[in-house]
């Protein structure tokens, strides 16, 4: 049931499903699901992993053997029926070369179990209302070429086609980028 999901802040209230989520595979964007030994950590350390979720801009992300600035990012759990379903990452901005030419605004995932359910569609909507509110006109989003679910997600929320990108050093597949208006 999608129509009572939200978006929260990461919270220890979710431990359990989150966990689970994770065990599931589940991940956001081009970042690999965790293994076994990972999982075990972030169980162990809970508190110190929901600290680490945002990112202030001072921590460099690195990509195949590069290493680029980030920018401020707020992380937001999608919760329905007190179960953690997924996740989005909103960038305020997009600053810097990679993110606005590969990669966007918006990073986002689904837990495996709870996908084709219309859950993702549902959080990108949400987040699109979180970015208005942040003062973002024109929202910029990019998902693989060969992912027809985020590819319908995007457009079911109004994204425009902007054009296909090849294989690089950011992603080893083709991408689409999109951009969704939000004013």
């Amino acid at each position: 049931m999608t129509a009572t999901s939200f978006l929260a802040r990461p919270s220890a209230a979710y431990i359990d499903s989150y966990l689970e989520a994770l065990r599931e595979g589940f991940h956001i964007g081009l970042f690999p699901p965790l293994d076994q030994a990972q999982i075990a950590e972030i169980a162990v350390n809970f508190d110190a992993h929901l600290k680490s979720l945002d990112h202030d801009g001072q921590s460099p992300f690195e990509a195949h053997g590069r290493i680029l600035p980030s920018v401020p990012s707020t992380l937001f759990w999608l919760i329905d029926q007190g179960e953690f379903i997924g996740a989005v990452s909103i960038r305020a901005r997009i600053d810097t070369h990679v993110l606005a030419h590969f990669a966007g605004h918006l990073g986002y995932g689904i837990r495996p179990s709870k996908r084709r359910r219309g859950y993702a569609t549902r959080q990108l909507a949400l987040a699109l209302v979180i970015c208005r509110g942040m003062g973002i006109g024109v929202v910029r989003v990019s998902c693989g070429e060969d992912n027809i679910g985020s590819r319908r997600t995007i457009e079911a929320n109004g994204g425009v086609f902007l054009r296909r990108c090849e294989a690089s050093w950011y992603a080893d597949h083709p991408y689409l980028m999109y951009e969704i208006a939000v004013i």
